[in-house]
């Protein structure tokens, strides 16, 4: 199966099984959601919405849909995917991409947790209140690996970052050891392993804690989940690495295989992650 590599929302994508068509769409998809959902680029959509806070803007239909997607990932995760963080991860120092960040001496600034409360979506009419800002991160990139699957017209993949989706087997190397093959569906993986920096002497990444604001203590440094799209994996995968101690079975309740990497290297994997190795089903 040939293959494709460019560069885009941070992360390397990589695209299997596409005809040249196809391969020039995708890529044109990903560029196009990095222009509106990027919190680096200041011409962004993102940012001219947060840059509103405290009037109503009309915002693209992407964008308020996408909008909608991400609170309604907040109300089905019980508030630990929340797009209403973007103030808390610049006060971390999530400030630029991640391959821009640098050891800064400067201590963290305080900053509270979500407030998703005041955040207006009406049709086409986003309002954000002052002092919030969205980071549409928890949504964006495995919505855009979603979209780029159906201009696959057979079998293929694409990879976006720690998120891959795929139509046909494909293996898929694993975090820590090891691999799986992917039947059809959607593997992602959160974790700590790549966008991190230090900020007052005190690492920090970017899966901040909606109930602090700071980043996550969480006892895991990867949670990789299965799902029928990319979007249930990757949300997944954040809230079941967000839930903390309480992830495997969190996840377990809802019947989604994962798979833990605890700080200190030890795996450990959820009952539906068991039976899905075992029996080869797909990841759906």
């Amino acid at each position: 199966m040939s293959e494709h590599t460019f560069q885009a929302m941070g992360c390397e994508i990589v695209v299997g099984g596409a005809s040249t068509a196809a391969l020039e769409a995708i890529e044109r998809l990903f560029h196009e959601r990095d222009l509106v959902f990027s919190r680096f680029i200041a011409r962004s959509e993102l940012n001219r919405v947060n840059a509103a806070a405290g009037r109503l803007v009309l915002a693209s239909p992407l964008f308020a849909e996408t909008l909608r997607t991400a609170f309604r990932v907040a109300e089905e995760t019980g508030g630990l995917v929340d797009p209403t963080l973007g103030a808390a991860l610049v006060a971390a120092g999530y400030d630029r991409d991640s391959a821009a960040l640098a050891p800064d001496a400067r201590p963290v600034d305080p900053e509270g947790g979500a407030d998703p409360g005041g955040v207006v979506v009406l049709g086409r009419v986003v309002g954000v209140p002052p002092g919030v800002q969205l980071d549409l991160n928890g949504v964006v990139k495995a919505l855009a690996v979603d979209d780029a699957m159906k201009l696959l017209s057979g079998d293929g993949f694409v990879s976006a970052g720690g998120d891959v989706a795929a139509r046909g087997p494909l293996t898929v190397a694993l975090p820590h050891e090891g691999s799986i093959t992917l039947h059809r569906g959607s593997l992602a993986t959160s974790g700590t392993a790549k966008r991190r920096w230090l900020r007052g002497g005190v690492l920090q990444h970017h899966l901040v804690d909606p109930r602090t604001g700071r980043p996550s203590a969480s006892p895991w440094s990867s949670v990789t989940a299965c799902g029928a799209t990319c979007l249930a994996a990757d949300v997944a995968a954040k809230a079941g690495f967000l839930a903390g101690g309480g992830g495997p079975a969190w996840l377990e309740e809802h019947g989604i295989p994962a798979r833990f990497v605890g700080l200190d290297g030890e795996i450990r994997e959820n009952g539906s992650w068991e039976r899905s190795m075992r029996e080869a089903v797909a990841c759906i």
